[in-house]
């Protein structure tokens, strides 16, 4: 028998040497394979951070263009957010023609249906723009031999899954992980990019956008989402102005005398105090409307006249406050045609807020970098009390928002109620001038406009100012204390 043991010994070193070189065939292939996969995966992941980008560029690019009825929402945005050819053309429709945007609604790019208005746009790129696991992996199972295999296959199998192990984590990821097969996640493409041309030559139905931006205040306050709401807010401000513009639009004299009749009667029709309040509001614009016609210019044919800009002006504010404070204040004409207003059943902290909110919109629509678009916008702001300082219109007080008067009032109820009754004290004795007589209550220096006027907008309800002649009045927030 001593004869086949150098036989024996040669027959497994030749067998060793073929199993081992199958073994470097079998990792060779396995690593090359799933080498393979890793890098389609990760140029694929590369591709969608380039879409990213480039519709990240798009969104940033077109928004807070302002359209006939406020910016593009964040449902647009992402809807034109995979066409960057349109917004390419929309930019440069921009430089050639600013004045397009003024009569154009925003609604010519539609939404992407399922995807809220306010929805944050970094977090929805986030969830679309990535590989999404199509079908889970099972290393284990997928390299396992089958269960009648030989003791050779078994030990092949394991072998196989070793190496496949050591590749996926020389390459940072697991087996499983590295196995699995994904897909785009950005199946919403498919809802991306649409547009309704028909919207460009045939605008939004007015009532149709009053309930669509009234609709997305109402969502928008649901969010609670400060930023969201006060977005919302202002687009129902500009919607406000652009009735306003709309009522006159080519129209006669008579006829927007006429329509302004109609409005009263309406009003008056409701039979409610608010209604009454409204009508006598409108009454009052209506008497400004006859008394600027006296004096100012006629229409031209290339320009709105001033009656008009100060019309639109006045009832831009009025309908607004309506809105805020609705019944809640009275508007007069004096003979100069200057309209006043002044509370009526509410505190003057709220007023205040109602009308500087609805002048400061006026504001931001009649100018442009700061100044008036025009004279006749300039002197339209001036005909609803806004100032001008280096130019630029100023408006008194802070916009306040609805949650800012609630809060003020709270604190108003809670300062009124019974407060524990104080233990008694000493007297006390009014400081006195070197006269003997009691220091006047302290006065504030008037301010005053550069053109030599008392500056309103600068002034503190409660507060008692002194002139520069000496003589010192309380300001009550709207007027001067008698």
């Amino acid at each position: 028998m001593s004869f086949l043991i150098p036989l024996l010994t040669g027959a497994l070193e030749g067998f060793t040497e073929k199993t081992k070189q199958e073994d470097e065939a079998n990792a060779a292939s396995i690593q090359e394979k799933l080498k393979a996969s890793f890098t389609t995966r990760q140029e694929r992941k590369k591709e969608l951070e380039t879409e990213r980008t480039a519709a990240t560029k798009v969104v940033n690019s077109l928004r807070g263009i302002e359209f006939a009825d406020g910016p593009l929402d964040n449902s647009q945005l992402i809807n034109i957010a995979t066409k960057p050819k349109l917004a390419e053309s929309i930019l440069k429709k921009l430089d050639d023609d600013p004045e397009w945007f003024k009569k154009t609604n925003r609604g010519f790019i539609r939404q992407v249906e399922g995807v809220d208005p306010t929805i944050d746009i970094n977090k929805h790129f986030d969830s679309v723009y990535r590989l999404q696991k199509e079908a889970a992996a099972n290393a284990e199972t997928l390299f396992a031999a089958p269960e009648n295999a030989s003791f050779l296959e078994k030990r092949t199998a394991r072998k196989n899954l070793m190496v496949a192990k050591q590749t996926a984590a020389k390459l940072g990821v697991s087996l499983e992980d590295l196995m699995s097969t994904y897909k785009p996640a950005a199946s919403f493409v498919s809802n991306m990019g649409r547009v309704d041309p028909s919207a460009l030559t045939k605008p939004e139905d007015f009532d149709k956008m009053e309930k669509r931006l009234k609709s997305e205040f109402v969502k928008a306050q649901q969010s609670g989402d400060p930023e969201a709401i006060a977005k919302a807010d202002a687009n129902i401000g500009r919607l406000v102005i652009l009735n306003e513009k709309l009522r006159l639009e080519k129209k006669s004299e008579a006829e927007i005398q006429s329509d302004m009749v109609t409005d009263i009667q309406k009003a008056k029709s409701e039979g409610t105090p608010a209604g009454q309040s409204k009508a006598k509001n409108l009454e009052a614009l209506l008497q400004q409307r006859k008394v600027l016609l006296q004096a100012l210019p006629t229409v031209t044919a290339e320009k709105t006249s001033q009656s008009n800009w100060i019309t639109i002006a006045n009832r831009a504010v009025s309908s607004r406050m309506e809105e805020l404070i609705p019944g809640k204040f009275i508007s007069t004409v004096a003979l100069d045609g200057t309209i006043t207003m002044t509370p009526k059943s509410i505190g003057s902290t709220e007023f205040q807020a109602a009308m500087t909110k609805a002048k400061s919109e006026v504001v931001n629509d009649f100018t442009s970098n700061g100044a008036p678009k025009s004279e006749f916008h300039k002197n339209a702001l001036i005909s609803i009390g806004v100032g001008f300082r280096d130019g630029r219109p100023v408006v008194g007080g802070n916009v306040l928002t609805t949650a800012d008067v609630e809060a003020q009032k709270a604190a108003a109820a809670a300062s009124a109620a019974p407060a524990p009754v104080p233990a008694p004290t000493a007297p006390v004795v009014p400081a006195s001038t070197a006269s003997g007589r009691a220091t006047p209550t302290p006065a504030l220096p008037l301010p005053y406009t550069p053109e030599g006027q008392p500056d309103t907008s600068k002034l503190i309800a409660g507060k008692t100012y002194r002139s520069s002649n000496g003589g010192t009045r309380k300001w009550n927030g709207t007027s001067w204390e008698q």
